[in-house]
């Protein structure tokens, strides 16, 4: 059984003539009547009867038009839409914190309002989550700021990034510069296990022989920024996520003059998935925004 067979068999079940729809399908009428035939054959039932020199539906027949009728037309549709250059299908994304809370989401929504037959799933996660799910499948790409360490995925680097530590005490920020040593052994706010920001933190101390007196640890940066209005306490975050609280002048920046926490912003495919075009456009979106926004501050 073929699209043809069906393709004639509905042409022939709106127009009951032959002649008419051999001409509308560029065959002969002997090609109408043998395709008709062989549906009929494989279905293991009569669609038409035969009256005089003509056919008209019989009962089978006209169940069958009347349920089939809407799904070749729903197939068609969907073949021109793939065809097209419009953009259709799923998208299943995530990102971590950072890049989820203050980055991503104005994307997302130019995306949808230009596309708007495209149907968007996303999530935030730590890092080592969002790498996990790129590699079981469960997300077609992923967005991070931690390192990745997957021989399953492909990772595309798309911006770097600052860290800065900040605190709410005015003073005590305007009296550096620092020796990163000297801030240690204050009450430091952190992220969890797995977190990007987290990991590029006390990798950098670490090269350095060092490693910060944690008195918190929290799951996401609200938490952070609360706890960080008591005074004593400091935290290395994205400018990103205190980009209000600086301007209000609420934390201050606390400079150190001889460590940069610097880190990357990556994209995570799985190796062995291919990209589709609606994929790519999603990733040249994204691309374009990092290249317009300056992130450093």
């Amino acid at each position: 059984m073929t699209l043809r067979y069906i393709e004639i068999f509905l042409a022939l079940a709106r127009t009951p003539n032959m002649r008419e729809v051999a001409s509308r399908l560029y065959i002969s009428q002997a090609g109408v009547s043998s395709a008709i035939r062989e549906f009929e054959s494989e279905l293991g039932v009569s669609l038409f009867d035969r009256v005089g020199r003509g056919v008209r539906l019989n009962e089978k027949g006209r169940l069958l038009s009347s349920n089939l009728s809407p799904l070749y037309r729903q197939l068609n549709d969907s073949l021109a839409i793939v065809v097209s250059d419009v953009m259709v299908g799923d998208l299943r994304l995530g990102a971590s914190t950072t890049l989820a809370d203050y980055v991503l989401p104005q994307i997302l929504y130019d995306f949808k309002k230009k596309h708007s037959l495209v149907s968007i799933s996303f999530d935030s996660a730590s890092t080592k989550e969002i790498v996990q799910r790129v590699e079981d499948g469960t997300l077609d790409m992923g967005f991070v700021e931690g390192d990745v360490h997957s021989l399953k995925t492909k990772v595309m680097p798309l911006s770097d990034e600052r860290l800065v530590i900040v605190t709410s005490d005015r003073d005590f920020a305007e009296a550096g510069p620092y020796p990163i040593a000297s801030l240690t052994d204050g009450n430091w706010l952190i992220r969890q296990e797995g977190s990007g920001t987290r990991n590029t933190f006390l990798a950098s101390l670490m090269c350095m022989g060092l490693s910060p007196k944690i008195f918190l640890e929290f799951s996401n940066n609200d938490a952070i920024k609360s706890v960080l209005y008591n005074k004593g306490t400091l935290a290395c975050l994205s400018p990103l996520v205190v980009a209000s609280e600086l301007r209000r002048k609420e934390f201050f920046i606390v400079p150190v003059y001889d460590v940069e926490f610097s880190r990357t912003f990556k994209l995570v495919t799985h190796r062995e998935c291919s990209i589709t075009p609606l994929l790519q456009s999603f990733s040249d979106a994204v691309q374009a925004t990092f290249n317009l926004v300056k992130l450093n501050f």
